[in-house]
């Protein structure tokens, strides 16, 4: 379980990752979880990739990382992502070796769960389904059962979701980004699958743990299903009110990894980042 200060309040995660906090005013100080880019290097090149990955893109400078968290809660979670985060395995082992008890994710392809290193130990690995590949991914969520299987409502059909819900403990569906490559990528298909999201996903909701990012929520309408009561209960906040993006590799910060709207990060901190991005939302 982790508890920490973060403002003017207290937030507390349980050990099955539900997080607790408060009613009222809040003013956090930090964003309790971060989406972080670290490399746009991949060689999967994803029709859909949001950030445009390639097999020669840039990566992270591992001391601004450092210099960016070293004095964060323990608690605040960093999603990290890229690209293939495993591209710069080494960089993200020595960042670990030096973050010790924090909350840090990486999501990775299904491509290349292959090449995970037995070293790196991260609190939760997020899998993007690939579904040619879903027996080596139950393989791999059974040795890892901290592994959460990550589905795009659009690029992913509901039959992909019924056949992951009979597999896998833990699901993430994401909401469908039109930027970047998926810009391109949509089309007939993909407006017809998010069609078929929105009219079938409340046929499962309440089995195992099935959550969403806040773009699924909207495109999904997922509040319908839920009294105003319970949703107030269990929303978490819209994008920038208690979370943020850092792009390290291109050094740039947002509200969310959508966000048209990029500042640099300079020598800020994420504090003084996350205090202006709460500002522009006010």
């Amino acid at each position: 379980m982790w508890e920490y200060r973060n403002g003017n309040y207290m937030v507390t995660i349980t050990d099955d990752g539900t997080k607790v906090r408060p009613s009222g005013s809040l003013v956090p100080e930090w964003p309790e979880s971060i989406d972080v880019k670290v490399t746009n290097r991949c060689d999967a090149e994803c029709a859909f990739c949001h950030e445009e990955s390639s097999p020669d893109g840039e990566s992270f400078d591992r001391h601004e990382a450092y210099r960016l968290f070293c004095g964060m809660p323990r608690g605040v979670e960093l999603a990290i992502g890229g690209g293939n985060p495993l591209e710069v395995r080494s960089e993200l082992g020595w960042f670990f070796d030096h973050m010790p008890g924090h909350i840090l994710n990486v999501t990775v392809s299904a491509w290349h769960l292959h090449t995970w290193p037995k070293a790196l130990r991260p609190t939760a690995i997020g899998i993007s389904y690939v579904p040619m590949l879903h027996e080596s991914i139950v393989e791999f969520a059974d040795v890892h059962p901290h592994s959460v299987v990550h589905l795009i409502a659009g690029v992913h059909t509901v039959a992909d979701l019924a056949r992951c819900r009979k597999d896998f403990e833990r699901i993430l569906v994401l909401g469908y980004k039109e930027v970047g490559r998926g810009v391109t990528y949509f089309d007939n298909v993909v407006r017809h699958s998010l069609v078929e999201w929105r009219q079938r996903i409340g046929e499962f909701l309440g089995e195992r743990l099935l959550v969403f990012d806040n773009l699924a929520v909207q495109q999904l309408d997922v509040s319908r299903f839920f009294t105003p009561e319970h949703w107030s209960e269990m929303y978490m906040g819209d994008d920038g009110e208690f979370t943020m993006y850092l792009d390290l590799v291109k050094r740039e910060y947002a509200e969310s990894s959508r966000s048209a709207e990029r500042h640099s990060i300079d020598d800020l901190t994420v504090p003084q980042m996350f205090a202006r991005i709460r500002r522009g939302l006010a």
